[in-house]
């Protein structure tokens, strides 16, 4: 269950229909299944950008085929949850997975939910991830078991905290309850908050009702539910981007392909990881900045103040990795590779959460 040079998934794909005919004018169409909404981020970078890096992958390959991608978004197959099922069975070709909604399933893809503060970068987080497929058999694993192939991941802008009170110091957060629409409930461990996991679409409800008195999410999901006027200060707290989404194709769909299509879509996904990345933390800036010249007031935390949340959180990192151990899974590899590819990538981590102290019974 430890390293491989590639993936070894991939490289059983890669082989197993070799001698499939190069199809000349062909055309091939593709069913993309998410329960995300079609105007959502993740998947506006899938439609501009993943699919511009596969043909233009093609286009290269000088045979002339046709592609045609055929969207099923807003859970018109499958909701939120049921998108890896749906892929497994069948009903559609790409799957884009929101990883937060399938974590039984895939036990290792929630890494990055796991350790906050490691890096500000959207492109060194997705290239940290998608460089354990191609590090370790067990990340593939997963997926192999779900019938599908992971392409690449789509990484979010900077999670923050917004809220109602303005936030100088952490001692500000005492009693206050805020809402995650994902498992990162850990993030306030320590600092006398309270998480109050829910389903984004509940967040303005709660709000109103004066349930909750912030929330920890992305600028661009800030947007999306309209959540400025209730929501007026902004801590730019650097918890980082997120590794929250992963492009899959069903497993059989891709054995069945020509090979130059194979390795088009290998490439193209190796292309995109990168481009997503940055493409999101480009929405999140722009968003970012239509808020503040509306009257959102934003604020850094004082270097000595961030560090007062770091040092109360415990050893997140060995924490999951002693849970992904219990599991079967190379977890303590895992975390160590992952945080040696952010630092490698340039991160400079607030935290080594592979190098803590594991935690004590």
């Amino acid at each position: 269950m430890g390293k491989t040079l590639i993936a070894a998934t991939l490289a059983a794909a890669l082989t197993a229909t070799a001698a499939h005919p190069v199809r000349a004018g062909a055309a091939e169409s593709f069913s993309v299944v998410s329960g995300l909404p079609a105007g959502h981020p993740a998947v506006h970078i899938f439609r501009e950008h993943f699919r511009a890096a596969v043909e233009r992958q093609m286009a290269a390959a000088g045979d002339g085929m046709t592609l045609k991608w055929r969207p099923a978004y807003d859970g018109t197959i499958a909701k939120h949850g049921d998108v890896l099922e749906a892929i497994s069975d069948g009903l559609g070709d790409f799957g884009v997975i929101a990883l937060e909604f399938e974590n039984r399933r895939l036990p290792l893809q929630d890494i990055s939910l796991h350790l906050p503060f490691s890096t500000t970068q959207c492109a060194n987080a997705a290239g940290a991830y998608h460089d354990l497929h191609k590090e370790f058999v067990d990340m593939n694993t997963p997926w192999q078991q779900a019938g599908q192939i992971y392409l690449a991941n789509i990484t979010t802008d900077g999670f923050g905290l917004f809220t109602e009170p303005k936030i100088k110091q952490v001692a500000d957060l005492r009693g206050l309850t805020m809402a995650i629409s994902v498992r990162i409930d850990s993030w306030l461990t320590g600092v006398a908050a309270k998480p109050a996991r829910m389903p984004r679409g509940q967040i303005p409800g709660a709000l109103e009702a004066g349930a909750i008195n912030g929330v920890i999410m992305p600028v661009t999901e800030i947007a999306e539910l309209k959540l400025k006027g209730q929501l007026n200060n902004y801590l730019l707290t650097e918890f980082g981007p997120q590794t929250a989404y992963a492009i899959t194709i069903n497993a059989q769909r891709f054995a069945d392909m020509a090979e130059p299509l194979r390795k088009a879509l290998l490439t193209a996904a190796d292309d995109f990881v990168p481009v997503g990345a940055q493409a999101y933390c480009d929405v999140g800036a722009s968003t970012f900045g239509d808020l503040k010249k509306s009257g959102m007031r934003t604020q850094r935390f004082f270097r000595s103040r961030r560090e007062e949340w770091v040092s109360a959180l415990p050893p997140l990192g060995h924490i999951w990795a002693s849970a992904r151990e219990a599991e079967g899974y190379a977890g303590n590899e895992i975390l160590s590779a992952y945080m040696d590819n952010l630092r490698v990538a340039g991160a400079k981590p607030k935290r080594d959460w592979d190098l803590d102290e594991a935690p004590s019974d």
